[in-house]
């Protein structure tokens, strides 16, 4: 499978990223190349093997969720260019001001 110009663009249009037309072939040319490797995943041999159990490891790998008391909010809030109280102010993405 390969991947074309005109899908890059259609890809980019629909993701509503800008794209130069001089980074296209670029794109293009890395895309190919992410689709190569996925096709030579396909040629591994997963007979047998089961995608949910984790091979060797005897229970929980994780560590254990508890929560934690974390002091640093004030200092990450102090850099936000727009703040309301102890949350981030963004822009609005749907057109409406709240």
């Amino acid at each position: 499978m390969s991947i074309s110009q005109e899908e890059v663009r259609r890809v980019s249009m629909l993701a509503r990223l800008e794209i130069d037309e001089g980074e296209i072939a670029s794109l293009t040319r890395h895309f190919q190349e992410i689709l190569q490797y996925f096709n030579s995943l396909q040629e591994l041999d997963l007979e047998g093997i089961n995608p949910f159990v984790m091979e060797g490891v005897e229970g929980t790998p994780w560590r254990e969720d508890r929560a934690v008391q974390w002091d640093g909010r004030s200092e990450v809030l102090s850099g936000s260019p727009r703040r309301e109280e102890d949350f981030f102010m963004v822009p609005s993405i749907l057109g409406e001001e709240g």
